[in-house]
């Protein structure tokens, strides 16, 4: 399935989004979502593994739409022992077993985009993924 993003209307700004059983090789990283977060303040994602486990996830951001991506957590004490802009977390996102789940809070003040990422400890991982944003 591809990404797809609804915004929400009513008396504040929040968008769903969704990507089910995106493949995950072991070579590199894959995009699982990519968010537009403008004038949000709050990301909550949650993800489940199929298949094989990961052996990375990675969240990276930009302030503005020209700028280069920065990584804002790709390892373990980043999920584990948090800090902001990661609220919370679920454990360590970064060994997400087979038949796992995860999930995490993040502040997205300041943030133009939000992307996230994995790669399979072997190939054939396949990532199902929501966020809600507001």
């Amino acid at each position: 399935m591809a990404q797809a993003t609804t915004l929400i209307s009513g008396s504040r700004q929040a968008f769903v989004a969704a990507n089910a059983a995106v493949a995950c090789p072991a070579a590199g990283n894959t995009v699982l979502l990519t968010l537009n977060v403008l004038g949000l303040t709050r990301l909550f994602v949650q993800f489940s593994v199929a298949t094989q486990a990961l052996d990375a996830f990675l969240i990276s951001a930009k302030a503005h739409p020209d700028a280069t991506a920065v990584t804002i957590a790709s390892s373990a004490a980043n999920f584990t022992s948090p800090v902001d802009p990661i609220v919370a977390a679920s454990g360590d996102l970064t060994t997400t077993a087979a038949a796992g789940t995860g999930w995490f809070l993040m502040n997205v003040v300041g943030l133009h985009e939000v992307t996230i990422s994995a790669s399979g400890a072997v190939n054939n991982a396949a990532v199902t993924i929501y966020a809600c944003g507001e």
